[in-house]
């Protein structure tokens, strides 16, 4: 997503919508919050964590603005292949400019503040120049748990990563079906079974998922660098999948959700929005590319804003999450080289 973040509200929708283009939204929440209540023994100069306790949470651009065809997105538990599934183009275009990201369960986030049944927080791990603590929007309060456990786990246990698009915990004594997870989620490790990984859930219980859903590393750092070939061939699972907007999960993905999804996967940090994906890694030339490089394009022939991400596939193509409308695809380079900004690479 990337826009210029000065743009007023309106202009975004508009542009955004008819380009499809991948846009940060600025902060127009307004003054009235209530701020949050720093936890015991934490200073109050560090804003209190939370953790996502819903497969995946949908962050807004305000409280309460939702229509009810988003309810679904906005309980505990959430719906999202039923969300998704009800809403027609023109649906999914008005989310532009009104969602500004996801988070997958168990991800921390620094709670900024309260307004009602809502709560703005910044997602920790999704940089952004937007806050200096993550990404920020609002989310029901419902979405949320401020367990402490977890948050030791995540640091001190194995990480299970979510390899398949999606999988389910389950109750260790019945394997019954609890809370689906999605591609890249990452859980601590507190036990295995011959066919099953005991994660920690986001309530500091325990859950089972399956061995074969999974890979388990010693820790995130552990987790082994991917080639470049492995991150095409990871974004090619996801061909045909329907762009969402804001999206970042094997539900759907805008531009940058995809790229940035795909490298967490592989223990990968990087900015949130194709801006300043496009100022970090190494500076790669057109034809020194390799497959696993980001490729951005930008207005005025490439030398204005940023506004898209793609990873370089191979052969001349590239893999993209385009825009509203379209899905996961492979095309041609060359067809967008107009709009051709540079690339980088982060392997």
């Amino acid at each position: 997503m990337n826009i210029r973040l000065g743009l007023a509200f309106a202009l975004l929708t508009a542009v955004a919508a008819t380009s499809g283009a991948c846009g940060a939204v600025p902060d127009t929440s307004g003054a009235s919050v209530q701020p949050a209540t720093p936890l015991p023994g934490v200073p109050e100069t560090t804003p209190p964590r939370a953790f996502i306790r819903v497969t995946l949470a949908t962050l807004w651009t305000q409280p309460g603005i939702l229509r009810s065809i988003d309810r679904p997105s906005a309980t505990h538990p959430v719906d999202i292949p039923r969300w998704l599934s009800s809403m027609t183009t023109d649906d999914r275009r008005w989310l532009v400019g009104r969602i500004v990201t996801q988070a997958s369960y168990g991800v921390q986030v620094a709670v900024l503040g309260h307004r009602g049944t809502w709560t703005k927080v910044a997602v920790r791990g999704q940089a952004t120049p937007l806050n200096r603590y993550g990404y920020p929007g609002w989310l029901p309060t419902v979405q949320l748990t401020t367990n402490s456990s977890l948050y030791g786990a995540l640091r001190t246990h194995p990480v299970a990563v979510v390899s398949r698009t999606t999988a389910w915990l389950r109750a260790p004594a019945t394997d019954r079906r609890k809370l689906p997870v999605t591609y890249a989620t990452r859980l601590a490790v507190v036990g295995t079974r011959p066919t099953r990984v005991l994660v920690m859930t986001a309530s500091g219980g325990t859950a089972a998922i399956a061995s074969s859903a999974v890979r388990v590393y010693p820790s995130v750092a552990a987790i082994p660098a991917p080639t470049g070939s492995r991150i095409v061939a990871s974004a090619k699972r996801f061909i045909g999948l329907s762009y969402i907007w804001a999206g970042t999960s094997a539900y759907g993905f805008d531009c940058s959700g995809f790229t940035y999804t795909l490298f967490r996967r592989f223990g990968i940090s990087m900015p949130r929005d194709a801006d300043r994906q496009a100022l970090h890694g190494t500076a790669v030339a057109a034809s020194a590319l390799r497959p696993g490089d980001l490729v951005f394009f930008a207005t005025n022939g490439g030398s204005g804003t940023v506004h898209h991400v793609a990873i370089y596939a191979g052969n001349g193509d590239i893999i993209e999450s385009p825009n509203t409308g379209a899905a996961v695809r492979v095309v041609a380079l060359a067809a967008r080289m107009g709009e051709f900004a540079g690339a980088r690479r982060y392997l």
